[in-house]
């Protein structure tokens, strides 16, 4: 269940930027010279769009599992017979539980299942945002410690080398803030998508009598 691709979209997608009017200098006095590009303001994402939840969604749909499959499949066509949900459901689990054989204990152990993917997805986007982490931000911050040393050994190269210990620094801090929201949007979209099946889990267990 690999999520490198949306952590990695999470720290490296550049945020718009809004272009900014330069001021016109005053008559008489030179225009200031430009400043170097420090690293782009960062915004963190909401949970409303939460991509992370998109691919929990996908990973947890009911239809992924056979039983729950089936009873959507057979409460589906009375919708219309049945505007009640708990009648319809009832009578769509007597239906099935006739031709096929389905049980209320094999569609709750199929949320059950839900619920385990959950957790499985969750340990690989653990261990996979740590290696981001390895990678991404303390690899960075090794580097700003070579600099830093070349800095003191190099007095001559002190000014061009401080400067790239300062972009990298930025860089560094940009990718920390970038994976700590893509963690605090994956752990809303976990709990999301793990109360929603919880609910639905206990609806269909009231409903099922």
């Amino acid at each position: 269940m690999p999520f490198m691709d949306l952590i990695k979209k999470a720290i490296f997608e550049e945020e718009p930027q809004a272009v900014q009017p330069q001021a016109k200098p005053a008559q008489g006095r030179p225009a200031p010279m430009p400043s170097s590009d420090p690293a782009p303001a960062y915004v963190p994402m909401g949970t409303r769009d939460n991509q992370f939840y998109t691919r929990l969604a996908k990973q947890t749909d009911l239809s992924a599992v056979p039983e729950l499959a089936k009873i959507e499949a057979f409460a589906a066509p009375l919708t219309s017979v049945i505007p009640d949900k708990s009648m319809r459901y009832k009578a769509a689990l007597a239906t099935a539980q006739a031709q096929g054989g389905l049980t209320k204990d094999a569609i709750l152990k199929g949320f059950d299942s839900l619920l385990n993917v959950l957790n499985s997805s969750a340990s690989s986007f653990t261990k996979q945002s740590d290696e981001v982490g390895k990678s991404e931000v303390d690899g960075r911050m090794g580097q700003i410690s070579d600099i830093n040393a070349t800095i003191q050994q190099k007095q001559k190269e002190i000014a061009d080398l401080q400067q790239q210990a300062k972009s990298m620094q930025s860089q560094a801090e940009l990718s920390r803030s970038k994976l700590q929201d893509a963690k605090a949007n994956f752990a809303a979209a976990l709990d999301r998508r793990r109360a929603e099946i919880q609910q639905q889990r206990k609806e269909f267990e009231n409903i099922l009598g």
